[in-house]
């Protein structure tokens, strides 16, 4: 044959084509080399995924937590102990406390709460939290009076010209700038690290509870 099997060669592999088919491509891959090096790939990635095996328990807590669990946003000690000026010690404590409900006060609109957070001496004199913003919450429009910087861990949000910020990503807001932004709508809420710098005033009411 001149034609190649790249089409029906997995289902060959998978041993789901009908006997007529299954003689017809073992009769083409004896006289094809390029389709019989493709087949032989496809054995062997076949074969791979079939001797997969459930990791121990004690394996798949572990890569649960740093998923889902307290240990989920460890990644961002670093970035969370520059941003607050904390050690990196304090910056791990606060992260796996954002698990604790008791850590978490009302917010200042339905669906956020805030964590505060003492911060360093670099950020003495600010007010400093973690925002937890629900899925497609908006944060009203509010105009800065000094400096406001944002670290987002979690989720995301969108500012009200589109402009998105997402985890791992920080956004800086001058003074005397003026913005509202929304959780972003899919995914979890977004936990956003926030420190500022004087006052803010709002623009717009904040939504009923």
């Amino acid at each position: 044959m001149a034609h190649h099997l790249d089409d029906i060669l997995p289902e060959w592999a998978l041993g789901m084509l009908e006997a007529p088919a299954q003689a017809s491509v073992e009769q083409h891959l004896a006289a094809c080399a390029r389709c019989r090096a493709m087949a032989d790939r496809l054995v062997s990635t076949h074969a791979a995924l079939a001797s997969l095996v459930v990791p121990p328990p004690a394996v798949l807590a572990r890569l649960m937590d740093q998923m889902e669990g307290p240990g989920r946003l460890a990644r961002f000690a670093d970035q969370v102990a520059a941003f607050f000026d904390l050690p990196r010690e304090r910056a791990l404590a606060l992260l796996e406390s954002v698990s604790d409900p008791a850590a978490w006060m009302p917010g200042p609109v339905e669906g956020s709460e805030l964590m505060p957070v003492e911060p360093g001496p670099a950020r003495e004199g600010t007010m400093a939290a973690i925002l937890r913003l629900q899925p497609g919450v908006r944060y009203p429009r509010h105009t800065h009076h000094g400096r406001e910087w944002n670290l987002v861990l979690e989720g995301g949000f969108r500012e009200d010209d589109g402009h998105e910020v997402w985890p791992g990503e920080a956004l800086e807001k001058t003074d005397g700038s003026a913005h509202g932004f929304t959780a972003l709508p899919e995914g979890p809420a977004c936990l956003c690290a926030s420190v500022l710098e004087g006052a803010t005033s709002f623009e717009e009411a904040f939504a009923d509870g």
